[in-house]
C-alpha cells in the first residue's frame, strides 16, 4: 500500500483495557509507509485517540431501558459484555488529508458485531484480504466455503472516501462482546 499512512490499532489494547485498564490511547500506534517521507506527507498531521467503553443496557425503572456506556477500568468486564470501540481522528495541520486509512484488529477475547459505518472493510483471514462481510466466505472444518459471519471477523479497515480538512474531526466505531 505505496504512499498510504495507515493506523494500526494494537490487539493488545484491548486485552490491557480489559485486564489492566491502561487508556487505549497509551498502546494505539501509526504506522506509516516506509516509503514516504514522513516530512513531506500531511496524513502525519492526522492524530489519533482509541477508547474502549462498556455498553450495559439496564431497567431501572419498570418499563425502561437505558444504556449506560462505562469505563472499563471502573466496573467488572465479563463474558457478555458488549464493548463499543472508538476511534477518534482530528487533522492539526494546514493541509488536506487523503488516502488516510485505519485498520483495527478486533482481539481474540472479543468477538466482533458491527462496524457503525456501513462502509467500513472486515477481513476474515488475518488482515490478508478485505471487503464487505456480504462478499466474503470462509473454509469450515469440512474444507467446504461457506459465507462468513460477524464472528469470522478478524479485522476491521475504514478508508476515509474524502479528504480530512484542516480542524476536521471524526470518528470511527465499532462493536463487539466479550468471550
Amino acid at each position: 500500500m505505496k504512499n498510504i499512512r495507515v493506523i494500526l490499532i494494537e490487539a493488545a489494547m484491548v486485552a490491557g483495557v480489559l485486564i489492566t485498564g491502561l487508556s487505549v490511547s497509551e498502546v494505539a500506534y501509526a504506522a506509516p509507509d516506509a516509503t514516504t517521507p514522513q516530512t513531506a506527507d500531511p496524513r502525519v498531521d492526522v492524530k489519533i485517540e482509541s477508547s474502549i467503553r462498556v455498553e450495559r443496557t439496564e431497567e431501572p425503572v419498570e418499563g425502561t431501558l437505558v444504556t449506560t456506556l462505562l469505563d472499563p477500568a471502573k466496573v467488572k468486564v465479563i463474558p457478555g459484555d458488549k464493548l463499543l470501540f472508538t476511534n477518534s481522528y482530528h487533522n492539526i495541520g494546514a493541509n488536506d488529508v487523503t488516502g488516510f486509512v485505519v485498520n483495527n484488529p478486533v482481539h481474540g477475547s472479543v468477538t466482533f458485531v458491527e462496524a457503525l459505518e456501513d462502509w467500513a472493510l472486515v477481513s476474515v483471514d488475518g488482515g490478508q484480504s478485505f471487503g464487505k462481510l456480504s462478499e466474503l466466505s470462509v473454509i469450515d472444518a469440512e474444507n467446504a466455503s461457506q459465507p462468513a459471519k460477524a464472528s469470522d471477523v478478524t479485522h476491521i479497515r475504514w478508508v476515509l472516501p474524502t479528504p480530512i480538512a484542516p480542524g476536521t474531526s471524526g470518528e470511527l466505531r465499532f462493536r463487539g462482546i466479550v468471550k
